[in-house]
């Protein structure tokens, strides 16, 4: 394990070789000794073993010089092994191959025959025994013809297969060098620097892109601990989290600020892995420099936050341009819906009408822009209730059926047989759906019809899938443009000489507010042969308890509005004069102010049943009037909000800051009217009489 990304030249060679040349005097001493005691008077020469003892105890002595060449050394190495093994064959040819000698002879080449590394090394070396073996029998005077053929063959026959062993050892070994090198260049490569340290973080070994990206050298890092490299020190709850994940899953992950030689800081990325070597437990880290990652994360979280402010900035926008056009069109709208009711001539009330379609298509292009707006910051909400599905179908034929009737189109709705009427939905949602579909399919159609389909296609425990079909004779889509048509500001005809207006959001908003409510939109269309626009919505059935929710249309004025004491908290004069001439006109006594201030003043002088407030006055707003009048003992009157602010939010800090309703600007005169008799004295009364 130790020493796995180190170069060839490292120390790692140099060990290994001194071992040999220990090995090789440890063995020549216990030889002698044995020769001494067993045969003292034998042919052995001590004076041939010391020398050769003490030329091994100097080629193992060389190997403490500081600059020592790895190969060079090597070799002296074996060459010392070729001198031991000289010594012992001389030994056993002078003694007659006693079989202490030829033991020590088999010994001898064993021990020195697998300790060369390659293949062709060990050839030569058992080839040279073979040799010297051969040539020490034949020259031994006192030994027959036929021992010594025997001891050639002998001798020879346990060198080839000493040998043949020994070359399975280097091939092994050359094949585990292949298998080291190979580790070594994927190590070396990497883009991560590799350390390996034992399991008290001290460094053993590392690979060069270590050393290239902390600046250190091999010799400075090489038994430091890894806390060298860290700018500051773990705290302990990421000590334990990272023991628990080595000791759980052998592995831990986590981010750091690591520091350079030259102490530059930079953010790492460390992966730990535990690895285990015997009874020996070591860790590998990898670190992956991610500064520039950081640097582009930070770059995206600038940009993020930059987006999020211009979306911000133009959601303020919006709502403040919708609050300064709102304002004066109430006023348009307010007083074309008086003349419509003034006695007129036919050409006047052909002007008012105009006055008032004009208002509305602008109103309705106004709220087409707050939708898209809402729906793109993510504020767009869904207001489920007791819906009736028939009542949401005739208010948009109602509505649109003029404009029909006008082009000479034949306008018709079907309601099948199993469609629940009261469902549990938000069915302002779905008349906005039905009337951006149906208004699109009179604006492309000049001749023929439109026809609202609505269908039951299945019931799935407490929830009723419907699907509705618009269907038109029109000019129909081109198959090339049918990708636009849900594209927000998009639409089937972009020149500057387009027939039909639009803003092209309808269809956008619409496909919004479907997969808000569980559905899916689709269109079929060919070229001047009509569309049809289909979409599913889910909606709950009635559970026990609901009740119809109370309708407001066509509401008669009866005499409990007439006798209403009525406030206008206004400061825009406009709309004061037109609250003036619809107040008037209902016979509602009324009194004005211009601010906050004003309305408490008159609160406390008169107690008055209803109070329009608008949110936005100077001195003090309507929201903190509402409240210092909430905090007040003593009589609590109606509190109607009035604003150009149409945001769901806005709704909300008008009930939250203790008022009873919401009237968004601009409104007509059946609008107010539904209000104040919504609010009329009787159910005044009543509120008090609970309270």
């Amino acid at each position: 394990m130790y020493g796995i990304f180190s170069n060839p030249n490292s120390g790692r060679s140099i060990k290994f070789h001194r071992l040999l040349a220990f090995m090789g005097i440890a063995g020549s001493v216990i030889f002698g000794v044995f020769f001494i005691a067993i045969a003292p008077d034998s042919n052995e020469l001590i004076w041939d073993r010391v020398l050769v003892t003490l030329f091994t105890i100097t080629v193992y002595l060389n190997s403490f010089r500081k600059k020592v060449d790895q190969r060079k050394y090597a070799r002296l190495v074996y060459s010392s092994f070729y001198i031991y093994s000289a010594q012992v064959v001389w030994a056993m040819v002078s003694n007659d191959f006693q079989l202490f000698y030829i033991l020590s002879f088999f010994v001898t080449i064993q021990a020195c025959g697998f300790s060369f590394r390659h293949e062709h090394d060990t050839f030569w070396y058992f080839l040279f025994m073979i040799v010297i073996s051969v040539n020490g029998v034949y020259g031994s005077a006192d030994v027959l013809i036929t021992e010594r053929l025997m001891y050639c063959g002998l001798i020879s026959a346990a060198c080839v297969m000493s040998f043949l062993a020994a070359r399975q050892k280097c091939r092994f070994m050359h094949d585990m060098k292949m298998s080291e090198n190979l580790m070594k260049g994927m190590v070396s490569k990497t883009e991560e620097a590799i350390l390996l340290t034992d399991v008290y973080g001290n460094i053993l070994d590392m690979n060069e892109r270590t050393l290239e990206l902390f600046g250190y050298s091999r010799n400075e890092l090489v038994d430091c601990d890894f806390k060298l490299l860290r700018k500051t020190e773990l705290s302990l709850e990421n000590v334990s989290h990272g023991l628990n994940s080595l000791k759980e899953e052998r592995f831990w992950n986590t981010q750091s600020l690591l520091v350079k030689k030259s102490m530059d800081e930079f953010h790492a990325r460390i992966s730990i892995t535990l690895l285990s070597w015997g009874r020996k437990n070591f860790m590998v880290y990898r670190v992956l420099d991610i500064s520039d990652i950081k640097k582009f994360e930070a770059q995206i979280l600038e940009q993020k936050e930059k987006a999020e402010g211009a979306a911000l900035a133009k959601t303020q926008f919006l709502a403040v341009m919708s609050h300064e056009i709102r304002t004066p069109l109430n006023g348009v709208i307010a007083t074309a819906s008086l003349l419509q009711k003034a006695d007129l001539t036919f050409e006047q009330m052909e002007y008012a009408d105009t006055i008032k379609r004009s208002g509305d298509s602008l109103l309705m292009l106004i709220n087409d822009i707050l939708e898209f707006s809402k729906m793109e910051s993510g504020k767009m909400q869904l207001d489920a209730h007791n819906s009736s599905v028939s009542d949401v179908m005739f208010d948009v034929m109602d509505l649109l059926r003029p404009h029909a009737e006008s082009k000479g189109l034949k306008m018709s709705m079907e309601i099948e047989n199993d469609v629940p009427n009261k469902l549990w939905m938000d069915g302002h949602r779905l008349k906005q759906i039905l009337l951006n579909l149906t208004g699109n399919a009179i604006k492309f159609t000049h001749s023929g019809n439109v026809k609202v389909v609505c269908q039951n296609i299945g019931i799935i425990k407490r929830e009723v899938v419907l699907r509705f079909l618009v269907q038109d004779t029109g000019i129909g889509i081109p198959e090339d443009k049918m990708h636009k048509l849900f594209k927000t500001f998009s639409q089937v005809d972009s020149s500057t000489s387009r027939k039909y207006g639009g803003t092209g959001l309808g269809l956008a908003i619409s496909k919004q507010l479907v997969e808000m409510m569980q559905g899916e939109i689709h269109v079929r269309s060919r070229e001047e042969s009509g569309t049809e626009f289909s979409f599913t919505l889910k909606c709950e059935l009635l559970r026990e308890g609901d009740t119809d929710s109370e309708g407001i249309d066509n509401i008669s004025v009866d005499s409990s509005v007439v006798n209403m004491q009525v406030m206008v908290a206004e400061d825009n004069d406009i709309n004061k004069q037109v609250f003036h001439f619809m107040l008037d006109s209902l016979k509602v006594a009324t009194d004005f102010a211009d601010n906050g201030l004003e309305v408490l003043k008159a609160n406390e002088a008169k107690n008055y049943d209803l109070i329009f407030m608008d949110m936005q006055m100077p001195e003090m707003d309507g929201l903190e009037a509402t409240r210092a009048i909430r905090l007040r003992a003593g009589h609590q009157p109606i509190i109607v909000a009035i604003s150009a602010n149409a945001y769901a939010d806005d709704r909300r800090l008008c009930s939250d800051a203790g008022m009873n309703d919401f009237l968004p600007k601009p409104f007509d005169m059946d609008q107010l009217k539904a209000m104040l008799t919504k609010w009329s004295a009787p159910k005044m009364h009543k509120m008090d009489n609970a309270a």
